[in-house]
């Protein structure tokens, strides 16, 4: 752990603090604007929480730690399913309870053992193919509108097909960092997108600081996984023939 924190560069800290300033002043200077209904005090408590966590994982990933995982669990998907029961957004409540939390669990384990040769806080990356990477889109959007077209039938439920994209999209993201592949970030880069759609359409503004700061963190993220996939296949290409 003390690794770790000592691992945080001054971009990185910046970036945090940045955003826990800005919740700060948004919560202090516009709390009219949090959320569109604020009689629910803990959908509220539990907006600031996720707004606050959400960048703070999502720093963990770019720098490929498996300590991501339990922030996610413990101070995301907890909160952010009770946020999605008060809003009637049940698919990506369903996809909390029986595919987060446990993938969160299971990641955790297969990081653990994916530890990089050089610096052991660093987890393995790679990526995919170009024929998985249509295979995996294809996958995604057919069962986001399956999914969507069987949630619309259940009373209550708010944007359907909406919330069904996003929960595909966002499960697709879980299934490739579980499996520690860069394509993760395209997956969340657009489930970043359908998540602000579903924000502003519910006046859930508050969780908007999230949604821009995790963009800007994924843009960063991408590009130092990108780097590091090259430099781990230059550094395995010349070890293989060293020992050839």
């Amino acid at each position: 752990m003390k690794k770790l924190l000592r691992s945080f560069t001054p971009y990185q800290i910046t970036y945090l603090t940045a955003v826990f300033v800005m919740t700060g002043a948004f919560i202090i200077f516009l709390p009219d604007y949090m959320l569109e209904d604020t009689d629910n005090t803990l959908v509220v408590v539990c907006s600031v929480i996720a707004t606050l966590a959400n960048p703070v994982c999502e720093l963990l990933i770019s720098k490929q730690s498996k300590m991501n995982f339990a922030v996610d669990i413990f101070l995301i998907e907890v909160p952010e399913l009770i946020i999605c029961l008060a809003m009637g957004w049940y698919t990506i409540a369903i996809v909390t309870m029986a595919f987060w939390i446990p993938i969160d669990i299971v990641s955790f384990l297969r990081w653990t053992r994916h530890p990089d040769r050089q610096e052991e806080e660093l987890t393995v990356v790679k990526r995919l193919t170009v024929k998985q990477d249509v295979f995996v889109v294809l996958a995604i959007l057919a069962f986001g509108f399956s999914i969507g077209s069987l949630i619309s039938l259940i009373p209550g439920a708010a944007d359907s097909y909406l919330d069904a994209l996003a929960a595909a999209f966002g499960m697709a993201n879980g299934i490739l960092l579980l499996l520690r592949y860069n394509e993760q970030w395209y997956a969340w880069f657009i489930t970043l997108i359908l998540y602000a759609v579903l924000y502003i359409t519910s006046g859930m503004y508050i969780m908007m600081i999230t949604v821009i700061a995790m963009l800007v963190n994924t843009c960063y993220g991408f590009v130092k996984w990108v780097l590091y996939i090259k430099r781990h296949r230059l550094e395995s290409s010349e070890a293989a023939k060293q020992e050839g």
